[in-house]
């Protein structure tokens, strides 16, 4: 039976946009807290009811909210708040699940209001490709929106206030999501994203702070908030990674100049057992699917384009795997799904066996 957060989800991110051989998304997120209420960590049950209801009857009034669909956080099933977090949809925090945490999604527009995580507002939009000024201008606009009618904690010295002193001022997270596997496979990466930090920028994870790199996929997002308008900390990081989409594309060169047969078969390698395993681990599945999305820019898989690399990514992610097959199954069963999963999805033998 298919949940109903797979079809919330189902258009999540759509089309491919800019540089996709290089960055899988953009996203901005704003943080924001309400004035006179105790911020979630601190705060009472009392004081997180009365902020879902707050926002709640805001974005049933108000039309310009009219495209989010609400989701109660609590009454979904560990599976799918999973499904979510693998999604790129909410927070680790948020997949913790917990009473009075809402989220509402505007599928059209990807964009997400998370209310009750670290903060009493975590709203973000997100676009394929590169486009971080486009994404800042859609989540400004709503975010306008709240604050029309929500009185939000506001220092004129800091700025906005947060549970994180590292997002007190602008309350602004941009992030975008890289696939350096050149960088990776001419080992270069280290020294490179070193000096990210320099820049005021840090590097994460796939699933974000505290998580693991997979798949040769980087986060790249700023570091602090506070003493720089939201079109500064934009341009900043719009410029860094400017400088890693170049430094990534020469990496890529230089290896099928001088390595193109090592490359090609690390390549080729990938592809053999992604169409032929019958086993597949998560891990092993994302450390396979980078070589072959380097591929397609060689056109090596005319079948294939890069968003639909970025779809499978998840599709083979454990809860995606159990809520499109109906339900919880074990670890070995899923590591069986997965490998069947990719083998028909890249037109392998036996598909169905």
């Amino acid at each position: 039976m298919e949940s109903s957060i797979t079809k919330l989800t189902e258009k999540w991110a759509e089309p491919a946009g800019p540089m996709s051989h290089v960055v899988v998304s953009s996203r901005v997120r704003h943080a924001r807290n309400l004035e006179r209420v105790a911020f979630p960590p601190r705060a009472s049950k009392e004081d997180l009811r009365r902020v879902c209801d707050l926002v709640d009857r805001l974005i049933r009034s108000n039309d310009a909210l009219g495209g989010f669909a609400r989701v109660d956080i609590n009454t979904c099933t560990g599976l799918e708040r999973t499904f979510l977090k693998e999604r790129h949809v909410i927070s680790p925090e948020l997949e913790q699940g917990g009473e009075h945490r809402i989220l509402y999604i505007d599928q059209k527009r990807s964009c997400v209001v998370m209310v009750n995580e670290e903060d009493h507002l975590r709203m973000y939009c997100l676009r394929s490709g590169l486009q971080l000024v486009p994404v800042l201008k859609e989540i400004n606009v709503i975010d306008a929106v709240f604050g029309q009618s929500l009185n939000y904690a506001f220092s004129e010295k800091y700025g906005y206030l947060t549970t994180c002193p590292s997002n007190v001022g602008t309350g602004i997270r941009a992030s975008v999501m890289l696939h350096l596997p050149g960088l990776v496979m001419s080992q270069q990466i280290e020294e490179i994203l070193k000096h990210v930090p320099q820049s005021g920028m840090t590097v994460r994870g796939y699933y974000g702070e505290n998580s693991e790199f997979l798949g040769d996929f980087y986060q790249i997002s700023n570091e602090v908030t506070l003493g720089k308008t939201e079109d500064e900390i934009v341009q900043l990081l719009q410029g860094v990674i400017d400088q890693l989409i170049a430094r990534e594309e020469a990496a890529r060169k230089a290896l099928f100049e001088k390595k193109r047969r090592y490359v090609e078969d690390v390549i080729w390698r990938a592809y053999a057992l992604l169409t032929h395993a019958r086993i597949m681990a998560s891990n092993e599945s994302f450390k396979l699917l980078s070589p072959v999305r380097l591929g397609i820019e060689q056109g090596y898989f005319p079948a294939l384009t890069h968003h639909r690399l970025n779809q499978l990514i998840v599709a083979v992610q454990p809860a995606h795997l159990q809520l499109a097959g109906g339900g919880e199954i074990g670890a070995e069963e899923r590591d069986v799904a997965r490998a069947q999963l990719l083998r028909a999805a890249f037109n392998g033998p036996d598909t169905q066996n």
